[in-house]
């Protein structure tokens, strides 16, 4: 892997908040006001934030995304902004464990979200119910979340649902000690092919972040893929465009630094 090459290509086209990203992982510099402001403007009342298909809706999905975000900044869940997304989380949560968009946004919210579809509702679950364990002491939230998604879970260690889910969901076991994450991530050694670039990442990140060792088999035979896939120019590039190139990078070199490969 060229480091070099990689932070060069972050620093020559990153945006703002990629620039105090890089900032953070090399140095473990907090972001400026400015950088917090921009990342989390829009933030509702509710401790929401709107998707891209919803402009005036508070959606679970892209409210994980930001607290995800706050994560990589070095944030704590005593910032309000991160306490406030939080709570948002809790609230929504069903009496079942689970969580689901609303009904009434169920025309305009794409596949991983729509509302009344097992996969989505599945993948919702193992997010949301991921990082309230990640951020919060894996109380009474996660653990709901994680019964509900275990009467799911088949023998081979598979859930009716995306494959993104699965390390949501095998973080999530993992992080309150549950056996069922070893039959997620033996599952997801034989999916490896199938991952790119964004993807591998966003596996490794999830698993790390809920404490699986660098040296488990499942995160170096990711790790080695993504060390595979770097560009000659340092860029990891993105299934999403090249405009996304420069935050898949960063989210390479992250859980590459964070299994001691970076």
């Amino acid at each position: 892997m060229n480091r070099e090459a990689a932070i060069a290509f972050v620093r020559s086209t990153g945006d703002l908040v990629e620039q105090a990203r890089l900032r953070q992982l090399l140095d473990g510099a907090r972001p400026a006001p400015e950088v917090i402001q921009q990342l989390f403007a829009g933030q509702h009342e509710d401790g929401g934030w709107s998707p891209f298909w919803a402009p005036e809706y508070s959606s679970l999905d892209a409210t994980c995304f930001h607290v995800a975000q706050a994560e990589q900044l070095g944030l704590t869940a005593s910032e309000v902004v991160v306490s406030q997304a939080l709570t948002f989380l809790a609230r929504r949560q069903h009496a079942d464990g689970s969580w689901e968009e609303e009904e009434r946004m169920a025309e305009v919210t794409p596949p991983w979200a729509t509302p009344g579809v097992l996969a989505a509702h599945l993948y919702l679950t193992a997010n949301c119910g991921f990082w309230l364990a990640v951020w919060e002491d894996p109380g009474e939230n996660a653990r709901r979340a994680a019964i509900y998604l275990q009467r799911h879970l088949v023998e081979e260690g598979q859930l009716p649902t995306f494959l993104h889910a699965h390390w949501l969901a095998g973080g999530l076991w993992y992080r309150i000690h549950w056996p069922e994450a070893n039959r997620v991530f033996s599952s997801l050694q034989q999916r490896l092919s199938d991952l790119a670039v964004s993807n591998l990442a966003w596996l490794l990140s999830t698993l790390l972040l809920a404490g699986v060792a660098a040296d488990h088999p499942l995160i170096a035979q990711a790790a080695s893929r993504l060390e595979q896939q770097q560009e000659q120019d340092g860029r990891w590039p993105s299934e999403d465009g090249s405009a996304r190139d420069a935050h898949t990078t960063l989210e390479a070199m992250r859980v590459l630094r964070l299994c001691r490969r970076f």
